[in-house]
């Protein structure tokens, strides 16, 4: 009975590890908890097979390898590929680990190798130490294929616990194979042993879980303090604009006045130019919105530096229903988007609509995009190096979108190398 347990036991660890090693490799696609049950299911039909196939070696090989295929495509954004390889990789490691251990401490206590099959205790332990290793195998494997990444850079101090683990495992197992003690403190002191090791695994777990969540947070903490600076740049902007405006429109009636006054030709023909300009600076967006004006127009520049062809049409919606810091969101993210893909193609062009429809305001975003964007079904996907501290601004307009009862939709036009987000909110 208490072998069983341990199988069980030792089976769930596994889980644990393969979680840690794939969830370094590739995002979840499932919650949490959904991946550890489920997973610990699939993990622990390994038992049945060993029981009803009486241990047999080659079949527990294979079927550690299928499991750790299944779980990762299961759970994680992983192509069938890298599973396979990472997995039979990773069966590799743990038989290897268990031949290793069980031919080094026959070697050192000058022991029959078949020794483990003869005490539970020593079992547990042999187990155990196998399964440490094999942890700390990974643990390795996990530094060296994400070097920068910062979910694998766990505290050097971290470290210390597998080590320790390791260390106290062997006291145990030397002790286990004392035939002073009873065999009831042997299994005592094995199940102390498994008990320390998994509350290790947990703790690197815990801890992973706890930096991504930071480093998300950092990364909102710096995006929200973008939009604030950005909305205050806004507002100068806004007040500039108002000025300007102001501005230009007396300024039209002072050369109206001199022109009337004025009786040379080259002087009318100068005044009739300088009267030009000042109506193509009144021609800039004009919605009646003050916030999506001079968003439009900051945008309508900086393409025009860039060498964008930036086009708009606001006049059927000016989404005043709209929240300004909430619209900085929106259209700050969607455009600083298009302007990086619009940038990086042969065609170089971005456009934006408003509608309205059935009690919805619609937002269209269209950019020439030479390249299909990353994504998984419906999401869209960063680009950047490090995703666990990008793909903020993609969220934040998501939520912005989910207080106006919204929709967000993209599509990606490989014919006309054209991408376009299309969001809907009511108002």
């Amino acid at each position: 009975m208490i072998e069983y347990i341990f199988l069980i036991a030792v089976t769930f660890v596994e889980m644990l590890i393969s979680y840690i090693v794939f969830s370094h490799l590739a995002d979840l696609k499932r919650p949490l908890w959904t991946c550890f049950l489920a997973g610990a299911f699939i993990f622990e039909s390994a038992v049945a097979v060993n029981v009803f196939l009486s241990n047999n070696i080659w079949v527990n090989g294979i079927y550690f390898a299928i499991i750790n295929i299944a779980f990762a495509l299961l759970f994680f954004y992983i192509s069938p590929v890298k599973a396979i390889f990472y997995s039979v990789l990773l069966d590799i490691f743990s038989t290897a680990l268990e031949f290793a251990t069980i031919f080094l401490f026959s070697m050192i206590f000058k022991v029959d190798i078949r020794e483990y099959n003869s005490s539970i205790s020593i079992l547990i332990i042999e187990g155990t130490i196998s399964k440490a290793a094999f942890f700390i195998v990974c643990l390795l494997l996990i530094r060296f294929i994400h070097k920068e990444s910062v979910k694998s850079k766990f505290p050097k101090s971290f470290y210390i616990y597998p080590a320790s683990t390791m260390i106290a495992l062997l006291a145990f197992w030397k002790i286990c194979i004392d035939d002073t003690l009873s065999p009831v403190s042997q299994i005592l002191f094995s199940v102390i042993s498994l008990l320390l090791f998994i509350a290790t695994v947990v703790l690197f777990i815990t801890y992973q879980h706890h930096i991504e969540k930071e480093s998300t947070l950092i990364a909102m903490q710096g995006e929200l303090s973008r939009l604030k600076t950005e909305k205050s740049y806004y507002d100068i902007l806004e007040h500039q604009d108002e000025q300007l405006l102001a501005y230009a429109h007396d300024t039209k009636n002072h050369l109206s006045a001199i022109k009337n006054l004025n009786d040379n030709p080259l002087i009318d023909a100068y005044l009739d130019e300088m009267a030009e300009n000042l109506k193509i600076y009144r021609n800039v967006c004009r919605s009646g919105n003050i916030t999506l004006d001079v968003i439009i127009n900051k945008y309508i520049t900086e393409c025009k530096i860039k060498g964008i062809t930036f086009t708009h049409d606001v006049r059927v919606s000016n989404l005043k229903c709209i929240d300004d810091f909430d619209l900085v969101t929106i259209l700050g993210n969607l455009l600083d988007n298009a302007i990086e893909a619009a940038e990086k193609s042969a065609q170089k062009s971005i456009s934006i609509e408003t509608d309205c429809r059935n009690n919805y305001s619609i937002i269209i975003v269209s950019n020439s995009c030479d390249f299909a964007p990353k994504s998984r079904g419906d999401k869209l996907l960063t680009t950047k190096t490090d995703s666990s501290v990008h793909g903020i601004g993609v969220k934040n307009v998501a939520k912005a979108v989910k207080k106006y009862d919204g929709d967000l939709s993209w599509e990606y036009d490989i014919s006309n190398s054209t991408f376009k987000v299309t969001i809907m909110m009511k108002y």
